[in-house]
């Protein structure tokens, strides 16, 4: 496979497309029991109070890691976003389809625990967290990985290889997927 480096441009619609896509696939789950259980038909994605909350918060996380490792170990390094901007993940040095370890340090360590700071599913790791930690903790974390995701993108931006943060952590690249045409 030849790979060159994906446009930013393309990464970024293809993010766009995948974070509205695992939000829906997080978010629903939780805007139905909150809909079951208050009677009310507006749209309330946020995780319930008590243990209802760390169950269906729990449960919606894991959804949204699904979405962002499982899709890609299952389809050879590609999302829906990806697949509609003909983007590839692929192994750094060997140019193949990550392994499943790889695609779960960038996608699950990576993109959702040290870049999340707009990812839905990383959003609602945070709401759990400040129920144990508080908001004035979380409220760091958040800030921190602002700042870790400027970073990352400003890497993945003006550097040659267009590699971001969790491509490196990865060893991984995302490239223009030529194939997928």
């Amino acid at each position: 496979m030849k790979a060159s480096p994906a446009a930013p441009i393309r990464r970024l619609i293809a993010y766009i497309i995948d974070w509205y896509l695992a939000t829906i696939v997080c978010g629903t789950p939780l805007m139905l029991f909150n809909s079951m259980k208050s009677g009310s038909t507006s749209i309330d994605t946020s995780i319930p109070p008590g243990a209802e909350g760390w169950l269906w918060g729990s449960f919606a996380i894991l959804l949204g890691l699904l979405y962002y490792w499982l899709l890609p170990v299952l389809f050879h390094g590609v999302t829906p976003g990806k697949k509609l901007m003909h983007l590839r993940i692929i192994s750094r040095n060997t140019k193949e389809t990550p392994s499943v370890g790889a695609l779960f340090l960038r996608q699950g360590v990576g993109v959702l625990l040290i870049e999340g700071a707009i990812a839905f599913p990383s959003q609602l790791l945070r709401e759990l967290l400040a129920r144990i930690t508080g908001d004035r903790v979380v409220s760091v974390i958040q800030i921190v990985m602002v700042i870790i995701t400027v970073i990352s993108i400003t890497i993945g931006v003006y550097t040659p290889e267009k590699r971001m943060l969790h491509d490196f952590i990865a060893g991984t690249a995302e490239v223009w997927d030529s194939e997928s045409k």
